[in-house]
């Protein structure tokens, strides 16, 4: 729950050293490399990371192959 991510964050967000705009991200002491490196290990395994977000939910979606 909480507020959709706007389009231009999404853009970016699988960036490296990329932060949300809230409150709750300016105070956070990450270095914005969480969702990038997830990102990462998804393409090395031939798969994928994506991200929805509206008023309702948002929405992170890891697609890996299947092995066999």
């Amino acid at each position: 729950s909480g507020p959709a991510i706007e389009p231009a964050v999404l853009k970016r967000i699988f960036e490296p050293l990329q932060r949300g705009t809230s409150n709750a991200a300016a105070n956070d002491a990450g270095f914005g490399l969480g969702l990038y490196i997830a990102s990462e290990i998804a393409k090395a395994h031939g798969g994928e990371l994506t991200v929805t977000s509206d008023e309702q939910q948002t929405v992170f979606v890891a697609r890996l192959p299947r092995l066999g």
